[in-house]
C-alpha cells in the first residue's frame, strides 16, 4: 500500500477526457437529431442516439461528483466514507454504461438498416441486437443482484453479502467480447453498404474513414475488459482506469456514429443559410416555391407552383401526389400561405 504516490491521481485525466468526449457528443448528437428533424427524416436511430447521449452525460454528471471525493487516487489517500461514496457512485455509473452502450449500438445497426435494407442484411442486424441486449441485460442483472442489501457493494460488507467478485468481473469479459465482435461488424459492415451504393467517390471514402472510428472504441472495450481484476482492495483507483477506457470506447462511437452523417448536416445548414440570405434580400416567394419542391417525409414531391394545385371548377388536388387537398377561398391567390403549406405536406 505504502508504494504509491499521492501524485498518481487519475481523477484529472478523467474529468478531462470526459469532458471534451461529452462536449464533441453532445454537439454532434444535436446537430444530427436538428438536421434529421428539419429535413422530416426523424427515425428510430436518432431517438435511440439522443437517449444514449442523455444516459452518458448523465453518467458522466455522476462522475464528476466521485472526482471530489477522491475517485482515481489510490486506496490509502482515500478516507473511509469517502471511499463508500466513490464505490457507491462508482456502482451507478456501472448500471448505466451497460444499457447506454446497447442502445448506441442499436442505433448504429438500425442507421445501417436506413441505408440499405435488404433481407440478409436485416437478419444480421436483427441477430447481433439481439445478442447485444442479452449481454449487456446479463452484466446489468448481476450488478443489480450481486449484494443483498445493495448497499454491501459499497458499505464494507461486500465479502458477507455478495457473491465473489469473479462472477461480476467474467460477466463483464462476455460483454466485452462480444463488444469487440459487435464493433468490427458495426465498422465494416457500414463501409460495406456505403461502398456498394451510387455516390460519389469522395462521400465514399469519407463515410468509411468516419466510421472506422469505430475500430478505435474496438480498442478501448477489450482494453476496458482488461484493465479489470478481481481484487477489490483498491477499487477508487483501479475502476477509474476502466472508466477511462469504458467513456473513450462510448463516446468515440456516438461521435463516429453521428459524423457519419457529416455530409447531410453540412447540406442542410448550408441550404438553411442560402434560404436566410435569400429572405433577408426580399426573395420570399421563390423561397416558398423551393420548400414546395422539397420531398416530404413520406416521399412525395410537391408542386413547385402552389397555385397549379387548385382547379376553380373542381376538388383542389396535388399535382405531385394526388391527395385531395380542402379547399380554400381565393385559392388562386396566397392569403394563408403558413397554412397551405401545413395543408399540402
Amino acid at each position: 500500500m505504502g508504494e504509491h504516490s499521492p501524485s498518481d491521481d487519475k481523477g484529472p485525466t478523467l474529468l478531462v477526457l470526459t469532458c471534451i468526449l461529452t462536449s464533441l457528443a453532445v454537439v454532434t448528437t444535436g446537430l444530427r437529431c436538428w438536421t434529421r428533424w428539419g429535413n422530416r427524416q426523424l427515425g428510430f436511430d436518432d431517438g435511440a442516439m439522443a437517449v444514449t447521449t442523455t444516459l452518458a452525460v448523465a453518467r458522466m454528471s455522476i462522475q464528476i461528483v466521485s472526482v471530489r471525493y477522491g475517485n482515481g487516487k489510490h486506496r490509502e489517500f482515500v478516507s473511509d466514507d469517502d471511499y463508500q461514496t466513490i464505490n457507491m457512485l462508482t456502482w451507478y455509473t456501472q448500471v448505466l454504461l451497460f444499457p447506454t452502450i446497447c442502445l448506441m449500438k442499436v442505433s448504429i445497426c438500425i442507421l445501417i438498416l436506413r441505408i440499405k435494407d435488404t433481407r440478409p442484411l436485416r437478419y444480421t442486424l436483427g441477430a447481433i441486437i439481439t445478442g447485444l441486449v442479452l449481454t449487456n441485460f446479463e452484466c446489468l442483472v448481476v450488478l443489480l443482484a450481486e449484494c443483498s442489501p445493495l448497499k454491501a457493494y459499497w458499505n464494507g460488507t461486500y465479502a458477507d453479502h455478495c457473491w465473489p467478485a469473479e462472477v461480476r468481473i467474467y460477466s463483464i469479459y462476455l460483454q466485452a467480447s462480444y463488444a469487440v465482435v459487435t464493433d468490427v461488424i458495426c465498422t465494416v459492415l457500414p463501409i460495406y453498404v456505403v461502398w456498394n451504393v451510387r455516390i460519389p467517390w469522395s462521400t465514399k471514402a469519407a463515410v468509411c474513414g468516419l466510421m472506422s472510428m469505430g475500430l478505435v472504441a474496438t480498442i478501448c472495450s477489450a482494453i476496458r475488459a482488461a484493465s479489470l481484476g478481481t481484487t477489490t482492495d483498491d477499487l477508487s483507483y483501479a475502476y477509474c482506469i476502466a472508466a477511462i477506457w469504458a467513456n473513450t470506447e462510448l463516446f468515440l462511437g456516438i461521435i463516429a456514429a453521428n459524423l457519419a452523417l457529416s455530409r447531410s448536416i453540412y447540406k442542410y445548414f448550408t441550404e438553411r443559410a442560402k434560404t436566410l440570405t435569400s429572405n433577408a434580400s426580399g426573395s420570399r416567394t421563390t423561397n416558398l416555391r423551393n420548400s414546395f419542391a422539397t420531398p416530404t417525409r413520406m416521399g412525395y414531391v410537391k408542386s413547385p407552383e402552389p397555385s397549379l394545385a387548385f382547379d376553380m371548377g373542381g376538388s383542389p388536388r396535388s399535382e405531385a401526389s394526388g391527395i385531395p387537398l380542402r379547399p380554400y377561398k381565393n385559392g388562386s391567390t396566397f392569403t394563408e400561405l403558413d397554412s397551405l403549406e401545413k395543408e399540402l405536406r
